[in-house]
């Protein structure tokens, strides 16, 4: 699950190089915000619970909140890019100018430009970065405004998908799918088991599973063993519970277990996550994927 927004954050950005062959690990859904991508470099599929997509270099893409969705490559460009996360209310006054049918064809598609527009794109996304890293008293207002400017920028230079042929749209996502992802993500502690969620699918394990890695390109392990690490971070940075109590609430039989997972597949400990969120280094999320597009 992508981290959410601080308290008191309307307005996150960051700028990040991965490897070409980095794949989202899991499915992953937002909240409580928007998540913007700009590809500045890479080739990659774009799995969702609408459609599955193709975006490339100089490509914009929008996820709502609540949408599943995951990306991996499909060459071996480098993947570098932008992720801005936005409050839904930020939204809210885009939404009364444009409408949201407006935006949610927006949504549905990844957005390609003129090469002079991406040029431009890509400084308004540095400027934004450079006001979020400097982090005065009045950053998030000013980064709402950028945001704005940055948003209608993009919706008045697009080339329309009519006349594009790079946003391909392969295959619809299974509605049993979908369902079963909310179900599990809700009921980690007691009813996230591969034989849970089949059930609730009303498929068998065995069907489930292929279906599952066909549609999401992942399986069912790799990606509940994602949702509750991600899970066990939000709740170890909150501080209130024990790790052996977060172990628990997130359907992982022991801490010491959970301890060998986070090490595993993050390099870090419970121990330093609750340091780290205690001493308020933002640096440590940097060890987490985060919904990136």
């Amino acid at each position: 699950m992508p981290l959410p927004l601080k308290p008191g954050e309307n307005i996150y950005i960051d700028h990040k190089i991965k490897e070409a062959s980095y794949a989202m690990p899991a499915m992953q859904a937002a909240h409580d915000h928007y998540t913007i991508g700009y590809m500045v470099s890479g080739d990659r599929r774009w799995i969702a619970t609408d459609n599955i997509r193709v975006c490339h270099a100089g490509d914009f893409g929008i996820a709502k909140p609540e949408v599943y969705h995951r990306n991996c490559p499909i060459s071996d460009v480098p993947y570098d890019r932008f992720v801005i996360k936005v409050r839904t209310e930020v939204f809210e006054p885009i939404i009364e100018i444009i409408g949201s049918a407006q935006l949610d064809m927006l949504c549905r598609n990844y957005l390609h430009f003129t090469k002079a527009s991406q040029n431009e794109i890509r400084k308004m996304c540095d400027e934004m970065l450079s006001e979020y890293e400097r982090n005065s008293d009045y950053s998030q207002l000013l980064l709402q405004g950028m945001f704005y400017k940055l948003f209608f920028y993009v919706y008045e230079h697009h080339i329309p998908n009519e006349s594009d042929n790079k946003t391909l749209y392969l295959k619809k996502f299974d509605d049993r799918i979908q369902k079963a992802m909310i179900y599990v993500e809700n009921n980690l502690e007691y009813g996230a088991d591969l034989q849970d969620a089949a059930s609730f699918a009303c498929l068998s394990p065995s069907h489930f599973s292929r279906l599952f890695k066909d549609v999401t390109g992942s399986s069912y392990t790799t990606y509940i063993t994602e949702v509750r690490l991600q899970h066990a971070k939000i709740l170890l940075e909150i501080g209130n519970l024990s790790i052996s109590e977060v172990a628990a609430k997130v359907g992982i039989s022991n801490a010491s277990y959970l301890s060998a997972l986070l090490k595993k597949h993050y390099g870090i400990t419970p121990t330093q996550i609750k340091r780290s969120s205690d001493s308020g280094i933002r640096s440590c999320t940097s060890h987490f994927p985060g919904g990136s597009m």
